[in-house]
């Protein structure tokens, strides 16, 4: 108990610093518009203007669950993913001082180590990128942890835990559902022996039933509801390009001109730069395997979903996997004695870890680096405007809008009650019979980006120029023109 309230100032202090740190992402336009989708559809779905179809087959269902779970409890305007990433950061940091205090760190050791862990620049990207991201590092933290008791007695509550993790890790982020994937045929490595001898394909049945069994209802469920599974994450052809591009600009055609090697090397050093405290304590146990086993299937597994992801295209930006170098790094802290027998030599290599996770980043986002970049800050300037358009709606009610192609504006707004989105009768009337009726509409210049994927726009060309006749302008910016009825 004493050390449970003694790691009180831990948490608490990671989620105000998270807290902020995400308030400010939001102000300058950094969180990704995947998060945005994220909040603006618990924003819907809380209004009730989301049909069952849209909500039971959402996807990633663990963030979109917690994030329009939490918006029922907090105040109207309450930045709900920016909560729960900041809950789930102070809950890891808790996590993590904790481990460290059992595992006989001093006090002062075991806050330098969690804090030079909690504020690795991995770590900051998944707090920034929402609560998904963040889930990936929870999940991965218990499933890395979970290995290592496999290893060590192989009993049926061993089992579940690491078939929980893994379920987790797929329902919470595409790039979580990457590593599942990429976990199964490492999971061999990772259990005793003697289970293998008997049944290896037994074995790995058993760790991914739940995650298979629960696959096939969540497709199920979006089969019985066709057409309306709702992912809030882009298009993952889209984000994988856009990726794929960060890093030719970066680095050219590439090492071996095959992109899925590339992306396997281009992680593998970020891990190597960003974790060395993991590298260092796995040669100093490279003859004890049952120590070494576990460390191995998480830094192999990751490298793999990497990999995984640009190969098949099924994934998206694999990005996210980067926050595996500080969670490899705690669990090594957590597991291996021979990482921790030197405190002094431990905290220097993890304030090398802390160092190279700038450049590691550089490797596998060079995206991110570019906005963090104080010289080159260029944030998305249409979702901003977007952000403002929702803003110059309050109070306004009937606005026809594309929410799913501007989820800023529904954030923007704080509340989805009077938008007329693509979920209501009056959005797909309007398009159908090509005629608006709604007291106001929202339409973007179609020579924007935003306005190429409108569908007001692609179905009314002349809108965002020319109006509607009975109609005035009521807001305008660079992106979006707000009309209302004269």
């Amino acid at each position: 108990m004493s050390r449970a309230i003694a790691a009180m100032p831990v948490v608490v202090l990671s989620f105000v610093g998270v807290l902020a740190l995400t308030s400010l992402a939001l102000q300058s336009g950094l969180i990704p518009n995947d998060t945005l989708s994220l909040w603006a559809g618990a924003i819907i779905a809380g209004d009730g203007q989301q049909p069952i179809g849209r909500i039971v087959a959402a996807y990633p269902t663990i963030p979109f669950a917690a994030t329009s779970a939490l918006e029922f409890l907090v105040p109207v305007g309450t930045p709900t993913p920016a909560l729960l990433a900041a809950a789930l950061f102070g809950l890891l940091a808790g996590l993590w001082f904790l481990a460290f205090r059992r595992a006989q760190l001093g006090l002062l050791t075991a806050s330098a180590a969690t804090a030079l862990l909690i504020t690795h620049l991995a770590l900051l990207r998944a707090a920034i990128a929402g609560p998904a991201e963040m889930l990936v590092a929870l999940f991965l933290y218990l499933f890395g942890n979970a290995l290592f008791d496999l290893r060590e007695r192989g009993a049926a509550p061993e089992v579940m835990i690491v078939s929980l993790s893994l379920l987790g890790l797929a329902f919470s982020h595409p790039m979580g559902a990457a590593i599942a994937c990429a976990a199964v045929p490492y999971l061999v490595f990772a259990v005793r022996p003697v289970l293998v001898a008997n049944s290896a394909f037994n074995v790995v049945i058993a760790l991914v039933f739940p995650t298979v069994f629960s696959l096939g209802a969540f497709t199920y469920m979006s089969w019985v509801f066709p057409g309306n599974g709702w992912s809030f994450y882009s298009a993952r052809s889209e984000s994988l390009s856009a990726w794929t591009a960060g890093v030719s600009n970066l680095f050219g055609g590439g090492l071996t001109g095959i992109r899925a090697l590339d992306a396997a090397i281009a992680f593998a050093t970020a891990m190597l730069l960003g974790a060395p405290l993991a590298l260092v304590a796995a040669r100093r146990i490279r003859l004890r395997r049952p120590l070494l086993a576990p460390l191995a299937v998480i830094a192999a597994t990751t490298v793999t979903a990497a990999a995984i992801s640009v190969a098949t295209g099924l994934f998206g930006d694999p990005s996210a996997v980067y926050v595996a170098a500080p969670v490899l790094c705690a669990i090594a802290i957590i597991r291996i004695p021979a990482a921790r027998e030197h405190a002094g030599h431990m905290l220097a290599l993890l304030v090398i870890g802390w160092l190279g996770g700038a450049l590691a980043l550089a490797l596998v986002d060079p995206r991110a680096m570019s906005q963090l970049s104080a010289t080159e800050v260029n944030p998305d300037r249409e979702r901003l405007d977007a952000l403002k358009l929702g803003h110059a709606t309050i109070g306004h009610d009937g606005v026809l809008i594309d929410t799913d192609n501007a989820p800023a504006a529904v954030v923007g707004r704080i509340d989805a009650h009077g938008m007329l989105s693509p979920a209501t009768e009056a959005f797909n009337l309007a398009i159908l019979l090509a005629r608006i009726d709604a007291p106001y509409f929202a339409v973007p210049n179609p020579q924007s980006a935003t306005g190429q994927q409108d569908r007001l726009s692609r179905s009314f060309p002349l809108l965002y120029r020319n109006g509607e006749a009975g109609y005035r302008l009521v807001y305008q910016n660079d992106t979006w023109r707000l009309y209302g009825r004269k």
